[in-house]
């Protein structure tokens, strides 16, 4: 209940509880002054017959004048006893009847005689009194006046509390953290209050800000290149074991660009001239590899770049590679002509599993035959690739992501995410695997792709949300949660979104919070009003919400506050042999140290090793997941 709520409640209660009781009190003083006022006219009745008695009045006498004043009196019976023996008896029997259960009785015994009792019947004082509206008027119209002054006495009340109202709101949504809290609404009071909550949730503000911008800081100096702001040669490193121990990445392509003539142009125009080259090679690998999922560029050392492209079959790696010369020779360089010879790209297509060293090698011998061919140019080092799914045509994934749709033959692989005690599972999740033409099962990192250029990954994700469902209904409310990976263009989807919303409130609020939504870090980077908007909306009616690939680039990790994330799950480059790697171990530390003021659990991924596992719980790991626990199992529905 709202504080202005209470007071008008309470004041409204004391007040009409005085206003009771005031007429209650004036109702039982009057009754007792009534009752005085009759007991004082019955003793005068009495006195007056004991006067009588004293003259020596006779029985005729009596009867003359005693019925009257009986009835003045309101008298019904009068006896008059000596001893046992009834002298006088019922003078006013012979009148209107009344029932002896409402008269009043009164016994006297006579001073002056003490063998004489008289014993009174009379009527009440009020039973002949008729309530009418002139008497009550008065009354009624203090009742009328006293309720509507306590009717605008709340209203007054709710009005000037309005502030305070304003103020409380304000600081439920801080304790919330709502970011509507950091603007104070027209109207708040006290003003104290409401300024010191202004100066608090600036500070609050500023210490996130700068907690954000100190974890972008140590990440920054473990993972970015200092002079280009792109990821280092540790980063590298990082994600190529990665993507060759990943089965998902079927197939991969490695480019390596070396600008050859960059000390010439440094040495003839100036180090200011190199630098604005670099500058624009930061800014057009930004923008050509911005066109693919996945990926990763940066700076291994000062003359060259490196690009990494998962997914990536052999053909189309040469498609790729011509247009990233293309985009090379509109470098903008002091004398133009030096860009015949300005760089050279040596490209490698790799399958999975492929030892690090041996990709290393190929490129750097396909980058030394482009450096031989002395003009600027590409050479793809020519690797007997086996065939893969990977490598074949939109049209046969077309015909086949439809088809298996249609069929509704999707299939459950289930991993378990586990707590800090491997024996007890925080949640499972959920992947989706296809079977392809040759019997085949394709993993989702080798069919999502290909679903997203045939614009089928919506339907995909639809039809996984159904059978996820589903199957929380079928276990019931009891069951561990389940976790299913969404892509943002179905969440930022209005008519997708509307449709999960409207399935999920079928379902009862225990069901929903065994519902665990996860996003990738890169989308919520890329989307971030779009997914704020969507994700508070699954949480607000009891989904869990976890971000994963959480790591793999360095962002602001802000959106950890801002979407009161679930779960943080860190990418599975930063945990691979985390016990030899004391940077990743910084980086993860730091990323932990995010999460302090909010209640996200950190799960570390593709722990493979109990070396891995031990070293990530000396760090103060919430929970693990990978084949060290439990591997990718299919799941019946």
């Amino acid at each position: 209940m709202k504080f202005t709520n209470k007071f008008t409640f309470i004041t409204s209660a004391i007040v009409l509880t005085c206003i009771t009781l005031v007429l209650i009190g004036g109702m039982v003083s009057l009754r007792s002054l009534s009752l005085k006022h009759h007991q004082q006219l019955i003793d005068s009745v009495i006195e007056v017959i004991e006067k009588q008695i004293d003259k020596q009045t006779v029985e005729t006498q009596f009867d003359s004048w005693l019925p009257d004043l009986l009835d003045a009196s309101g008298i019904v019976r009068l006896q008059v006893k000596r001893g046992d023996v009834t002298v006088y008896q019922n003078y006013y029997a012979s009148r209107q009847y009344y029932p002896m259960r409402l008269l009043l009785r009164y016994s006297y015994e006579l001073d002056k005689y003490p063998d004489v009792r008289l014993i009174l019947h009379t009527r009440q004082p009020f039973s002949e009194l008729k309530f009418t509206f002139w008497p009550l008027a008065g009354v009624g119209t203090a009742i009328l006046l006293s309720l509507s002054l306590l009717y605008f006495a709340l209203r007054w009340i709710k009005k000037s509390f309005y502030g305070a109202e304003l103020l409380e709101r304000r600081a439920h949504y801080l304790l919330q953290n709502n970011p509507t809290a950091r603007f104070a609404q027209k109207g708040e009071w006290p003003k104290a209050a409401s300024q010191a909550l202004d100066v608090l949730s600036e500070r609050l503000e500023n210490s996130l800000k700068e907690r954000s911008i100190f974890d972008i800081h140590i990440r920054g100096k473990a993972f970015l290149d200092e002079d280009t702001g792109l990821g280092n040669r540790l980063a590298f490193d990082n994600m190529l074991d990665t993507v060759t121990n990943d089965e998902s990445y079927a197939s991969n392509t490695l480019i390596l660009i070396s600008l050859t003539e960059l000390s010439t142009l440094k040495y003839q125009f100036g180090a200011e001239q190199a630098d604005k080259v670099i500058q624009q090679m930061v800014d057009l690998l930004k923008s050509f590899c911005s066109r693919y999922d996945d990926s990763f560029y940066g700076s291994v050392k000062k003359p060259e770049f490196v690009i990494l492209l998962p997914q990536m079959a052999y053909e189309e790696t040469k498609v790729v590679a011509k247009q990233l010369t293309k985009a090379l020779y509109q470098l903008q360089l002091p004398d133009p002509s030096l860009i015949d010879t300005f760089f050279h790209i040596g490209v490698v297509n790799f399958p999975f599993g492929k030892e690090v060293s041996h990709i290393i090698d190929d490129a750097n011998r396909a980058l030394l035959v482009a450096e031989h061919q002395k003009i600027s140019g590409w050479h793809l080092s020519e690797e007997n690739l086996k065939k893969n799914v990977i490598s074949k045509g939109t049209v046969h994934w077309r015909g086949l992501l439809t088809d298996v749709l249609n069929k509704d033959a999707l299939l459950l692989y289930r991993q378990h995410v586990v707590k800090r005690d491997p024996a007890n599972t925080l949640y499972s999740e959920l992947w989706s695997r296809i079977i392809g033409y040759d019997k085949e099962v394709i993993a989702a990192g080798t069919f999502m792709p290909m679903a997203e250029k045939c614009g089928l990954c919506g339907q995909i994700d639809k039809q996984m949300l159904e059978k996820v469902l589903a199957l929380l209904v079928v276990r019931g409310e009891s069951c561990k949660p389940i976790g299913i990976n969404l892509g943002s263009r179905f969440l930022m989807n209005k008519e997708n979104r509307k449709w999960l919303m409207f399935e999920l409130m079928q379902k009862t609020k225990k069901i929903r919070n065994n519902l665990v939504i996860e996003i990738s870090e890169h989308l919520i980077d890329q989307h971030y009003s779009a997914m704020r908007f969507a994700l508070i909306a699954l949480q607000k009616i009891g989904c869990k919400i976890a971000v994963d690939n959480v790591g793999k680039s360095v962002v602001n990790t802000q959106y950890i506050l801002d979407f009161n994330i679930d779960y943080l799950k860190l990418h599975a480059s930063l945990i691979r042999d985390i016990h030899l790697r004391s940077t990743n171990q910084v980086a993860i530390q730091s990323l932990m140290a995010s999460c302090l003021n909010s209640h996200a659990q950190v799960i570390a991924v593709g722990i493979e090793t109990e070396e891995e596992w031990k070293c990530l719980l000396r760090l103060g790991i919430c929970g693990g997941q990978g084949t060290l626990f439990s591997t990718p199992k299919q799941m019946k529905v």
